[in-house]
């Protein structure tokens, strides 16, 4: 197990986990945050397209991780990372507090799970970004 876990399949595998799970969080947004938050049309709409810009480019980056390219592993870690620091992190300390908490619902799961497969893919991605080239070559 230890050695799947540190593999760039691990990495590919928690990645695309953690963009599913990113991707059901942002349909709940669409449907629930949004409306209310920001009522306007225009503003629904350009969230649809940074959305939808945000998940091409990090499902591009995972299929180019699991290709083996160095690129695609540093996009996928970076878009990880920000995804990870800017919805599930910050979820109990900015957008949602303990009473907001207590009301989430299905909004909890969405976001601990983002939680969980997001730092399970960082780790996996940093494992495989600061190792030596040459293995990584080796292993594919």
């Amino acid at each position: 197990m230890k050695s799947w876990f540190t593999s760039r399949n691990a990495a590919v595998t928690f990645s695309i986990l953690a963009l599913l799970s990113e991707a059901w969080r942002g349909f709940l947004d669409a449907m629930f945050v949004l409306p209310e938050d920001f009522g306007d049309r225009a503003l629904m709409e350009a969230f649809a397209i940074v959305y939808t810009v945000l998940f091409a480019a990090w499902a591009w980056s995972i299929v180019a991780t699991a290709q083996g390219s160095r690129r695609g592993l540093i996009a996928a870690f970076v878009i990880n990372a920000l995804i990870l620091l800017a919805v599930p992190v910050s979820w109990p300390f900015v957008y949602c507090p303990a009473a907001c908490q207590a009301e989430a619902g299905i909004f909890n799961l969405a976001n601990n799970l983002n939680l969980v497969f997001g730092l399970l893919a960082a780790v996996t991605l940093s494992l495989q970004l600061f190792r030596p080239e040459r293995m990584a070559v080796a292993e594919a």
